[in-house]
């Protein structure tokens, strides 16, 4: 009987892997090329942030939306399954307009495309319990398909190429989300199926008026806000530094090289030394230092060198904010509280940190930009040593009956009203 829940488990863990390999192998020509794609169209450095920020701010409405249905149905792979295909039809138009146009293909394409890491995430944590450590070896492999389409876009793309010779990087765009709609419906179904109650309402608000979960979104949001005007301009910030396209794609591997190494290999150790306080603080400290060094002329080498600290900016602060998510959510809306953090720091977070990144750049420079983005970090940084407390890797279990679920809150709470 353990031998087959084990068995179980495996082949689930297996399939997951393979929809986060989906998921980011598609995220390295958004992340690598668009922006640039976007500039070659004619674009401005204000422009390219407008674009972003009105992205950011559909995900305010859009990933909450998605959650929403992802507890309620009753198959939480739907949600995923249509996301995917949907932000694949929608990114086809990016060919064929141009600004303003662009600005509405980007929320509708934000629609689709932005809720897809926190409704995988949501699923996967949940189907991981009280194993949630194994959740970086898992994820990393999404890392390890992002390194394999960068290193490909290396080979094939043109050194100093036009607007045109960036399409086939972004049809592999197309392609990956559709492949991710069909192995969708191999996942886990999960639980879900049962609409939200009064109780599981309830347990939302109270988790949002709680002073520790709000000092975790605080510190959360500033980090957020500098690090979107990094992912917004960074591209550009190469290119004007005279990095050819191929050799931005090499910039990429480094990087998240360096992010599989620590997801595989140290999320697990350090997570059990210093816990998720203790490591989000790390990744947090990443970023303020790597930031603050754009702010400096920096040698091919050095700009190289420091894409190894995206092991901390990226993949520290994912892991444990991912985690501390899913521990601190009510057990029946794990998905809706998943993605309205998600909405909070994709949303808010970015479409600030685009739209005023994008005013800074094109007004100060982009040294200027990053220099400010990592002193904001900084602060970040000081606000979560001195605010926030460790929380409890131990969860609800998922299977409390219903009609004991809101008693248990109230115990916890120390007593229910109405």
């Amino acid at each position: 009987m353990e031998s087959d829940i084990a068995e179980r488990n495996k082949g689930s863990e297996i399939k997951s892997s393979i929809a986060y390999a989906l998921l980011f192998a598609a995220a390295a020509p958004i992340v690598g090329y668009l922006n640039l794609y976007l500039q070659r169209r004619g674009l401005t450095d204000a422009q390219i942030g407008t674009t972003t920020a009105v992205m950011s701010l559909v995900s305010i409405i859009a990933p909450p939306l998605w959650g929403y249905l992802s507890d309620r149905w009753n198959d939480r792979r739907l949600p995923i399954a249509i996301a995917s295909f949907g932000a694949a039809v929608v990114f086809l138009a990016y060919f064929a307009v141009s600004f303003p146009t662009v600005l509405l293909i980007s929320a509708i394409f934000a629609l689709f495309n932005n809720p897809l890491i926190p409704l995988l995430d949501a699923l996967v944590l949940e189907q991981l319990g009280e194993t949630k450590e194994r959740y970086g070896r898992i994820r990393a492999w999404g890392s390890w398909a992002f390194i394999a389409m960068m290193l490909l876009f290396g080979v094939f793309l043109k050194k100093h190429g036009t607007a045109g010779s960036l399409i086939p990087a972004l049809l592999a765009f197309v392609l990956l989300r559709l492949a991710l709609g069909v192995m969708a419906f191999s996942l886990p179904r999960n639980n879900g199926g049962r609409p939200m109650e009064r109780g599981d309402w309830r347990a939302v608000r109270e988790l949002f008026t709680d002073r520790d979960w709000q000092a975790f979104l605080v510190i959360s949001l500033l980090s957020m806000v500098s690090i979107s005007a990094w992912y917004t301009f960074f591209p550009l910030y190469l290119n004007r530094a005279g990095i050819a396209d191929n050799w931005q794609g090499y910039f990429w591997v480094v990087a998240v090289m360096a992010e599989v190494a620590f997801m595989a290999w140290l999320t697990e150790p350090l997570m059990k030394r210093i816990g998720l306080k203790g490591v989000l603080l790390l990744g947090i400290a990443g970023r303020a230092i790597r930031l603050c060094a754009y702010a400096f002329p920096l040698s091919f080498p050095t700009l190289l060198a420091l894409q190894t600290l995206h092991s901390l900016t990226f993949a520290a602060v994912h892991t444990a904010s991912v985690t501390w998510v899913s521990i601190k959510a009510p057990p029946a809306s794990r998905a809706l509280t998943q993605t309205i953090y998600a909405s909070v720091l994709m949303g808010i977070g970015s479409a600030f940190g685009a739209q005023v990144g994008g005013f800074i750049a094109e007004h100060f420079g982009l040294r200027f930009l990053f220099g400010l983005a990592g002193a904001i970090n900084g602060l970040a940084l000081l606000l979560g040593w001195i605010w926030l407390k460790e929380p409890s890797m131990k969860t609800e279990s998922v299977s409390i009956p219903q009609s004991k679920a809101l008693a248990l809150t109230c115990d916890m709470k120390g007593g229910c009203e109405g």
